[in-house]
């Protein structure tokens, strides 16, 4: 019996940890390209022979493939009921709870970035003039000289950035609408899967959905992917031995771990033209697609990653991911020039900021993950309540 049956939940408090983690490596991706671009090597203008970029553990500091693991995570979780219980009204609640849900949260980072903006207490701009970022001085590619900060704007891109991809006020945000439309191509899935498919072909769809998505979007694939393995595996309920799940693990972890086909991954650049532009969205999908699997089919590695002190990280994730960048460009930058100023040296300097990047950020995340909590079931309440009396109505 595979571990999904044993959790006896739908919620799945591994898979929340992952997310967590992944928050975190995106906060230790930002971290590096703002203070150290050139330790990690990840944007082409800063890097060089002693960049990371490249090595087998390349994962660990790897944002961009933590942002493909949250959409392919997002694919697998959001439709995970529905595929259990295959209850029509779940999958409807989930479609309208979806932007109200996310909305919220969200606003708030954006107007909480407009406030530092106009206290004037961001000090990205000076501090990439000493770490030589282009990424930090451009507040992260969201930012031009003679920007003046609206409350108005801040409120209204955080109600919009779903649809507009608008994203100047927190540059995080960029993936919000990626992550809004995902969800709904999710749900449509879903539907088809089990309503017209009945759960057969998976393959085949699989295959032909995916090359559609890949040359429509590289940021819609692992959605899709997402989709059809947790279709796969609430059919399909056979477990994997431990060493198996550890050793798909692993290997996911290295192809998260991909950027550009040089060290570990030379081998990558055999791969034909006409997929390498997809390359990162392909290794990346199948990485966490691995991960996915080989956590959901073995009850040992399911378990071990069911303690409190995951379920809290799972907890605070899509906070953390909201807050950490506002936290880098404002107090972290501001701790950074304080103490270059004061001859403190480099390496000492990026450890203590680093401390306080992380600290910051996470005491920041845990209120919003508590008012994100709250948020949520007024929106669940809500949206049960209008589904009832459409109900009575007909």
């Amino acid at each position: 019996m595979s571990a999904k049956l044993e959790s006896g939940s739908n919620r799945l408090f591994p898979l929340e940890a992952y997310r967590g983690i992944a928050a975190f490596i995106v906060l230790i991706h930002h971290f590096f390209l703002a203070f150290s671009p050139y330790t990690t090597g990840i944007a082409e203008q800063t890097r060089d022979k002693g960049s990371l970029v490249g090595l087998p553990f390349f994962a660990l500091l790897n944002g961009t493939a933590a942002v493909g693991f949250f959409f392919t995570l997002s694919g697998f979780v959001l439709c995970w009921s529905y595929f259990n219980h295959e209850n029509p009204q779940k999958l409807l609640l989930a479609f309208l709870k979806r932007f109200p849900r996310l909305a919220a949260i969200v606003t708030i980072t954006t107007v909480a970035s407009y406030c530092l903006f106009r206290i004037d207490f961001y000090y990205f701009h000076d501090a990439s003039q000493l770490s030589l970022s282009p990424w930090l001085a451009t507040f992260a590619h969201g930012w031009t000289p003679g920007f003046e900060p609206s409350f108005w704007e801040a409120l209204t891109q955080g109600m919009t950035t779903f649809f507009t991809g608008e994203a100047f006020y927190n540059t995080n945000l960029w993936t919000m609408k990626a992550e809004f439309f995902g969800s709904m191509i999710v749900f449509m899935l879903a539907c088809f899967i089990s309503v017209i498919l009945e759960y057969r072909y998976l393959i085949y769809a699989f295959i032909i959905i995916s090359i559609s998505a890949l040359f429509y979007n590289d940021f819609i694939f692992p959605f899709v992917a997402g989709t059809f393995l947790s279709a796969y595996l609430a059919k399909n309920k056979k477990e994997i031995p431990f060493h198996a799940s550890i050793a798909l693990i692993i290997f996911g972890l290295y192809m998260l771990g991909y950027i550009i086909p040089e060290k570990s991954y030379a081998w990558a650049s055999a791969i034909p033209d006409i997929m390498k532009v997809h390359t990162q969205s392909l290794l990346h999908t199948l990485g966490s697609a691995c991960i996915i699997f080989a956590t959901m089919t073995n009850q040992k590695v399911f378990k071990n990653l069911n303690g409190k002190l995951l379920r809290g990280i799972g907890k605070i994730s899509f906070p953390l991911y909201l807050v950490h960048t506002l936290v880098i460009c404002s107090v972290s930058s501001y701790v950074y020039l304080k103490l270059a100023n004061h001859g403190v040296s480099n390496t000492s300097n990026l450890i203590i900021v680093f401390i306080v990047t992380a600290t910051i950020s996470t005491a920041l995340a845990i209120p919003l993950s508590r008012f994100d909590d709250w948020w949520v079931k007024q929106v669940n309440s809500i949206t049960r309540k209008l589904l009832k009396e459409k109900q009575l109505v007909y």
